[in-house]
């Protein structure tokens, strides 16, 4: 199975006879003017803790084994 010839990228100035520009386009430019570190370095961009969320979990389970040990002990 042979590549088609949309998926090459062309290596030279003109190596493809067109003149496509493989350059930067606008999801790159918070790369460029590092607005993406303002924003992780001040706080703004949230991230989920998975430690957070795994504890959750197991104190969840372990109430879950815990309270009907305690429900046929007190009743």
């Amino acid at each position: 199975m042979q590549p088609d010839d949309d998926d090459r990228i062309p290596l030279g100035r003109d190596a493809a006879g067109d003149s496509r520009d493989l350059g930067p386009d606008e999801r790159d430019r918070d790369l460029m003017d590092g607005s993406w570190e303002q924003q992780y370095y001040s706080g703004q961009l949230r991230t989920r803790d998975w430690n957070t969320v795994a504890l959750g979990i197991a104190i969840i389970v372990v109430i879950a084994l815990v309270l009907p040990m305690l429900l046929v002990a007190l009743r």
